[in-house]
């Protein structure tokens, strides 16, 4: 009879210690989270500039129309989905809204460069979190590569950046930078009668994020 009591116990422990086993994995697996991964929209995305004319530093706005994406990255982190992104823009997407200021500088600027078809380059070294930070843009133009240092601030699943090239001739474009100043000579004149183009340029870009 004693026997038969202790068995029973024994039992009852082994099948209270199965159920606490059960839930704890059930519990386990109740907690398991899917984490959200970013990644760029490119037909949502788009890129802009201001170029700046006569010694007063008359703004000139455009945007490019096309944008390719070439490395599409996938992050957990909404400003990680620009580390290491590539992309590609067409010359021929530049567009200021206005035909004759378009081609020319189609024409006389960046048609007289050694790559006159694509603008390209790639992001890299971000540095903040989810809400600002910095982020180099590696622009390449006229087959040189150059650092663009930019600011990044993310609202929502929006990625706003913000930069200056500071000097064109660090691609090395004195020829397409002359030819487009001498075609716009007139037009770059301001009240003092002095023709001047900058070699300053404003960049920004919106990156809008698509997430799984």
């Amino acid at each position: 009879m004693k026997k038969l009591i202790l068995l029973s116990a024994l039992s009852l422990l082994v099948f209270i210690s199965c159920k606490k086993e059960t839930k704890k994995e059930n519990s386990t697996k109740t907690e398991t989270k899917i984490t959200a991964k970013y990644s760029v929209n490119t037909n949502k995305s788009t890129v802009s500039w201001t170029a700046y004319k006569t010694t007063a530093k008359k703004g000139v706005h455009g945007v490019f129309t096309e944008l390719k994406i070439i490395n599409p990255i996938e992050s957990e982190t909404k400003q990680g989905a620009l580390e290491n992104l590539g992309f590609e823009i067409p010359v021929s997407s530049f567009f200021s809204k206005n035909e004759v200021r378009d081609t020319k500088i189609k024409k006389l600027f960046f048609g007289v460069m050694k790559e006159t078809i694509l603008i390209s380059g790639g992001f890299n070294d971000i540095k903040g979190d989810n809400t600002k930070g910095t982020v180099v843009l590696n622009l390449k133009m006229n087959g040189n590569l150059v650092a663009v240092p930019m600011q990044y601030s993310i609202t929502d699943n929006v990625i706003t950046l913000n930069g200056t090239i500071t000097n064109l001739m660090d691609w090395k474009i004195e020829t397409a930078f002359a030819s487009l100043h001498k075609a716009c000579e007139k037009l770059h004149t301001g009240a003092d009668g002095v023709s001047k183009t900058w070699t300053d340029v404003a960049i920004s870009a919106t990156a809008v994020l698509k997430s799984n």
